[in-house]
């Protein structure tokens, strides 16, 4: 019980310094970064290879150079025929990134460019905006580092990316909470955390996002969609904290190849459409309150986002503002979140 109540309070104590973080995840400055290898060999094979390739990576102002593996990750932006550039994953060599700004990492998701243009620019700085966003509601999200990234082959191609934080290193720095490997359908809603379920649901209602699941996955996946579960240790079942991550699909970036599930009722990915748990409306006001207390704060993020248009930040910040306009009207509340939830059981 002492544990359980210690967990809800590490979620409520959403504005509360985290633990020790890794240097890499310790600002949010934009790194320069330099990586030379046999990159367009790895793209041009990456949607049915994902062998890594040997490279070198440097970072302006840090040393040493590093020699790494690169590979190619995830799944539709890999596989789907969205994008020409895939997403990527940094796989450093033990022991070569003690005493540097990469200390304690080991593997690093890269969020890439999908496609060349400035318009998918935008739309890998609205992701990027996405999870600092979620930052601002609780330290229990993936912390994320913006990053100027040239890769150099037969010619260069400089990109903004951003890097991810590994969930194992979310967890530690939340009172040393344990990330959990469940298969698919093991969890149910009842075994969340409901304070911490409401957040994550009101979370994506903001940004409009449906492509999540906070218990189960997509076939042949681990639990869950675009999220992980966060327990006290690796054994527990209780009192899980869902961390959601890939937020391409939301409405606050609108991607083109972002297409609403023919589940859920609405014309495209900027329409809101409330997913939560039934089980967890009382958990709703709450969450409501804790937002509204962060409404100055995620607007300042918006307003300090890095590599945004002007168009780009008006039109987060308007999309943003109408949230705000929703939550504080009990009537549309109890129509577009209360009415909509999802049946009990997960």
């Amino acid at each position: 019980m002492a544990r359980s109540i210690l967990l809800a309070l590490a979620f409520f104590a959403a504005s509360a310094p985290a633990a020790a973080q890794t240097p890499l995840f310790s600002d949010h400055s934009e790194l320069e970064i330099l990586i030379e290898g046999p990159v367009q060999t790895l793209v041009r094979r990456a949607a049915r290879n994902t062998d890594p390739i040997n490279v070198t990576l440097s970072v302006t102002g840090h040393e040493p150079r590093w020699e790494l593996e690169l590979e190619p990750r995830g799944i539709s932006r890999r596989t789907g025929g969205i994008c020409n550039f895939p997403p990527l994953r940094l796989d450093f060599a033990p022991g070569t990134t003690r005493d540097t700004l990469f200390r304690g990492q080991n593997r690093i998701k890269v969020v890439t460019r999908c496609n060349s243009g400035s318009n998918f620019e935008q739309m890998t700085a609205l992701e990027y905006l996405a999870y600092r966003l979620y930052n601002e509601i609780t330290p229990l999200s993936y912390r994320v580092r913006p990053a100027l990234i040239t890769y150099r082959d037969r010619r260069d191609e400089t990109q903004f990316n951003f890097l991810i934080e590994d969930v194992d290193d979310l967890a530690r720095r939340n009172e040393r909470l344990v990330a959990l490997d469940v298969p698919s359908g093991q969890i149910s809603s009842s075994q969340l955390n409901g304070p911490a379920a409401a957040r994550y649901a009101l979370f994506q209602f903001m940004i409009g996002n449906l492509d999540w699941d906070m218990v189960t996955g997509r076939a042949n996946e681990d639990c869950c969609h675009n999220s992980r579960l966060i327990g006290a240790n690796a054994e527990a079942r209780q009192n899980l904290i869902p961390a959601p991550y890939d937020f391409d699909y939301s409405g606050l970036v609108n991607a083109p190849y972002a297409l609403a599930p023919t589940s859920v009722p609405v014309r495209n990915v900027r329409q809101r459409y409330y997913r939560g748990y039934c089980r967890f409306n009382d958990e709703v006001p709450g969450a409501i309150a804790h937002f509204q207390s962060r409404r100055e704060a995620l607007l300042g993020v918006i307003d300090s986002a890095p590599r945004l248009s002007d168009a780009r930040r008006a039109g987060a910040r308007s999309y943003i503002e109408e949230f705000f306009q929703i939550i504080a009207n009990p009537a549309q509340v109890e129509r577009q979140l209360i009415a909509r939830c999802r049946g009990a059981t997960g």
